[in-house]
């Protein structure tokens, strides 16, 4: 006997991932250009399909259900499959405005690239970076400020996050540097509200070790200058290290930092050709964090 497959159709999909971002249906309704009955019966016949309860009304608020929970990433990797192949395929005309944010307190030299190569490839789109701390970015995309962002959260999945992936920071210094174990460890930090620095000082609290700020700017180039420099200590992900850095590791005193969570956000409703195209090509992308330097341990 033939096996019976269950499908869940991508605009049922859609319309669960815009009504849990959204939060109603009012909203989600106009967002994707139905009526408020139309989405609760798309909701309604996902669950069917489904076989389990997935939202469940608290007030004027949706909340999801533990299977709500479960379905919610997996929506996600679809939509953004789907939207991958619709713009990978796309034999249209590439063009229209793109505002794209990049976060200052990550690896934004990485994502240039491979921005200028999508400039490079579609002339007849016009981008509108801006760069700024993750928080920031993504209160901009949630007002419909930004079409896309790249930002960092202290936790995963989160409200637009399309692909994420986590990374630890590594402590590191000057190869040359030199520190007194008696005196506090000076360090190179961005300024507060900055999850990098976050986990650099709840680790070193808990060690019970003294520390001070020897060096503070938002930008990860002014860090990682005042770090080559020999100003003072920091916590770098990998694609962020330079030739000349030294990774300090626990057995000489610096305990694992905790992982920060990085992703590409973007709203799935009423995206442009230009959008799906520069998507797919980030998303495509992220594969090259694996290929870093090899600073010297110690």
């Amino acid at each position: 006997m033939a096996r019976s497959f269950t499908n869940f159709q991508t605009d049922l999909l859609r319309t669960f991932v815009t009504a849990v971002d959204l939060g109603n249906y009012t909203e989600t309704g106009q967002a994707l250009g139905r009526t408020q009955p139309a989405i609760s019966l798309q909701i309604r016949r996902l669950e069917e399909l489904s076989g389990c309860k997935l939202i469940v009304h608290k007030g004027k608020e949706l909340t999801l259900t533990e299977d709500g929970h479960a379905l919610i990433g997996f929506a996600r990797e679809i939509l953004r499959l789907n939207d991958r192949a619709v713009a990978r395929l796309s034999r249209s005309s590439i063009q229209g405005v793109l505002r794209v944010g990049l976060p200052i307190d990550y690896a934004i030299g990485f994502f240039q690239e491979i921005i200028s190569d999508f400039v490079s490839a579609n002339p007849a789109v016009t981008l509108d970076i801006r760069c700024n701390w993750s928080r920031d970015l993504l209160s901009k995309l949630h007002a419909d400020e930004l079409d896309m962002t790249i930002a960092i959260t202290d936790s995963m999945p989160a409200p637009y996050v399309s692909h994420y992936w986590s990374e630890r920071p590594k402590w590191v210094c000057a190869k040359e540097f030199h520190f007194n174990p008696d005196e506090p460890l000076p360090l190179v930090l961005h300024p507060e509200g900055c999850v990098y620095r976050n986990r650099v000082i709840e680790a070193l609290n808990g060690e019970g070790r003294k520390w001070r700020i020897a060096f503070e700017s938002p930008g990860i180039s002014a860090l990682q200058n005042a770090v080559a420099s020999g100003w003072g200590i920091s916590a770098l992900t990998t694609k962020t290290l330079l030739p000349g850095m030294r990774i300090l590791t626990p057995d000489i005193g610096f305990p694992q930092l905790a992982r920060i969570h990085v992703g590409l956000f973007y709203k799935h409703v009423r995206q442009s050709e230009a959008a799906l195209k520069l998507i797919e090509q980030i998303a495509g992308g992220v594969g090259g964090f694996r290929k870093t330097l090899k600073p010297t341990s110690g």
